[in-house]
């Protein structure tokens, strides 16, 4: 045999077996250990605002203008732009939506906030994600007691979790779809594993009070359309 062939032997015969004092043990696929525990499948929780009255989701918009208004029953969250009228969105899903529920010591892979995009003006407009840090209550938040204060673009833009662009044309989420790009991962996984407290997010224009005005609703979970209500997708692995 030459060579190059016996180079080609042994590495077929490694690829099947080992090499054992000068001979080839072969192996099968039939000897190999293929257990289902080695196998970790990924798992998927979908909390989605649906009945109207469901407490597992909580939404509501805020509105500049009306600063001691409660709109959580409202069927748009409206995040607007303008002098003395600002609009800004809650959102809350809680986890425990989740069946079976997901244990602290679970691994996030990805977590999604969905919003279907229900209207907006020409032109790309930005929209900030931004984690809550206080409670809030979906029957009695306002605009002058909402956890972020009344400041306009408080807080800044580079405390975000996550941003995207929306608007008719040519920007990235028209209206009559779900948005893309809102990863909130970073705020699931810490709400996973209990390293923060799951008080939802709140989107706001990364450019308030700007001229000229612009306006972008969201379905709320209060237009009881289940194709367009707000959803979080969350993917997990569990240790075995």
């Amino acid at each position: 045999m030459t060579r190059p062939a016996l180079l080609v032997a042994l590495a077929c015969a490694f690829a099947l077996g080992t090499v054992v004092s000068g001979s080839v043990r072969v192996g099968s696929a039939a000897s190999l250990n293929l257990s289902s525990q080695n196998l970790t499948p990924y798992l998927t929780c979908v909390i989605t605002a649906t009945p109207s009255t469901t407490s597992a989701v909580t939404d509501a918009t805020v509105d500049e203008a009306n600063p001691t208004t409660n709109l959580a029953a409202a069927t748009t969250l409206t995040v607007a732009t303008k002098s003395g009228s600002n609009g800004r969105a809650y959102i809350k899903f809680s986890l425990s939506g989740c069946t079976p529920s997901i244990p602290s010591s679970a691994t996030l892979r990805a977590a999604t906030l969905r919003v279907y995009v229900s209207a907006t003006q020409p032109g790309c407009q930005t929209i900030d994600v931004f984690p809550v840090a206080s409670s809030w209550t979906e029957a009695g938040i306002t605009w002058n007691n909402q956890p972020f204060g009344t400041t306009v673009n408080n807080p800044a833009s580079g405390s975000r979790t996550a941003s995207f662009d929306a608007g008719s044309g040519g920007c990235a989420n028209n209206p009559g779809s779900y948005i893309s790009g809102a990863d909130v991962s970073a705020d699931v996984a810490a709400f996973i594993s209990g390293s923060a407290t799951n008080y939802g997010w709140m989107l706001r224009n990364d450019s308030e009070s700007a001229t000229p005005p612009r306006t972008v609703t969201f379905s709320a979970k209060d237009l009881g359309t289940l194709s367009q209500a707000p959803q979080l997708i969350v993917t997990y692995v569990t240790t075995p």
